[in-house]
């Protein structure tokens, strides 16, 4: 298992985070980690206007990404998943923040980490229908500044 501080020595900002869920949510993860996936990837995108890309889930702003998958590269997988999420190709630059992220159900928890990379789009068209059919996400937008909804808003301000 990856440690945080293995990231620290590289410019890229590290945290921990717990998350309260249900018992899915740690299925979920436990699932994962189990086939040895432990990594899931986001894109702080913008465009040439300095806009910010975002999908909204769960009643949440957040910033488009998911899970790493077997064979995938995480800058791979975070190409992805900003356009399974959004129909916007990308271009990935740097890994801006690692999170170690905690979910508990009040009785279990499991731990995966989160990469958050900067990316740079190639065009500003978005989907018609963002994300997969068996996704929640609602709607997908370019936003001028971060919405006080939004998921980790401390961690997107500070990286914008």
């Amino acid at each position: 298992m990856p440690s945080l501080a293995a990231f620290e020595d590289r410019d890229v900002l590290t945290r921990q985070v717990t998350r309260e869920t249900d018992a899915a949510g740690v299925d979920g993860v436990c699932a994962r980690a189990d086939r040895g996936l432990r990594w899931a990837v986001g894109a702080l995108v913008t465009d040439p206007a300095d806009r910010l890309l975002l999908v909204y889930e769960d009643d949440i702003w957040k910033l488009p990404g998911g899970g790493v998958e077997t064979g995938e590269t995480r800058q791979e997988a975070v190409r992805r998943e900003v356009r399974e999420e959004t129909g916007v190709r990308i271009a990935v630059d740097e890994l801006a923040a690692v999170t170690e992220v905690t979910v508990t159900d009040g009785d279990r928890e499991a731990t995966f980490f989160f990469g958050t990379y900067r990316g740079k789009a190639d065009s500003t068209t978005l989907a018609s229908d963002p994300g997969l059919d068996d996704e929640g996400i609602e709607n997908a937008a370019w936003k001028a500044s971060v919405p006080s909804d939004c998921l980790d808003e401390s961690l997107v301000r500070r990286l914008r």
